[in-house]
């Protein structure tokens, strides 16, 4: 159980992670618009993937843990 424990804390730690980095895009002064959209929309897609891997992750844990 203890590698469960580990997956789920990394899937945790990439989210916020790159929610952290797409905080620091938004906010970077001396970035260009075109430059933070082009960065933003990479990091919302990488955020897109880690979400739907943490629900799969939950919902396969879930369906092994009930058996």
């Amino acid at each position: 159980m203890r590698i469960i424990s580990i997956l789920n804390n990394e899937l945790i730690l990439r989210k916020q992670k790159l929610e952290n980095e797409l905080e620091r895009v938004l906010n970077e002064p001396t970035m260009s618009t075109d430059e933070k959209v082009k960065k933003s929309i990479e990091l919302v897609d990488k955020l897109s993937v880690t979400d739907a891997s943490i629900k799969n992750w939950d919902e396969y844990t879930k369906q092994k843990t009930e058996k």
